[in-house]
């Protein structure tokens, strides 16, 4: 499942957005890069974007077009969290920056889904993950594709689709495709985006 893109549209280099959204891939590899690996889990970054103009073609600077809201990255808050979902609980007044960890922990499971249709990302923002976001966590809690299709996130960039080594049957794109969130898949970057999961995909020796 790896390499298959069927269920999504590739990132043409003829967009004239293509160097932006590639840089901010990038970002997310390096958020995925601070993960610390865990036998029972990938390594993931990602970022979440305001994209403040959808006109291309207007006279605002490209580079003032786009605004990273926030990062996150596996595992980065408690509870076994997953990387779009460290971005969805850290968007403005849905952790308080004066809590414990302890006390973090206990909001993340009580006010997380609240919280995100409280802070509902408007529909110019933008996620971008270096693996596609799951449709099934072992752990039972809610799954990224879920949390995405209920906070409004409109398109969702992925570097490489979720490998079978835990869950054999991978819909996150699928999910939210049939919910009309935009998926596409920045070509290239695969390498990158697998290489903070060796721990796990590796061959045995």
């Amino acid at each position: 499942m790896v390499s298959n893109t069927d269920a999504m549209k590739v990132l043409s280099v003829h967009d004239n957005d293509a160097a932006f959204h590639i840089h901010f891939m990038k970002l997310a590899i390096e958020q995925a890069n601070l993960s610390a690996p865990v036998p029972s889990g990938y390594c993931v970054g990602a970022v979440l974007v305001q994209e403040t103009h959808q006109d291309p073609d207007s006279d605002i600077p490209q580079e003032d077009r786009f605004r990273v809201v926030t990062t996150g990255y596996s595992r980065e808050l408690p509870g076994n969290t997953h990387a779009e979902e460290c971005c969805l609980l850290k968007l403005p007044s849905i952790i308080d920056p004066e809590l414990g960890t302890a006390e973090i922990e206990s909001a993340l499971d009580e006010k997380a889904l609240a919280a995100t249709k409280a802070h509902r990302p408007k529909k110019e923002w933008i996620m971008y993950s270096t693996m596609e976001p799951c449709s099934t966590r072992l752990s039972g809690n809610r799954s990224c594709s879920d949390r995405l299709i209920e906070s409004g996130v409109r398109r969702v960039y992925v570097g490489v689709r979720e490998p079978d080594h835990f869950v054999k049957t991978v819909v996150g794109v699928e999910n939210m495709v049939k919910q009309g969130i935009d998926v596409v898949y920045i070509p290239g970057l695969e390498k990158e985006c697998l290489a903070p999961n060796q721990h796990v995909l590796a061959p045995s020796s």
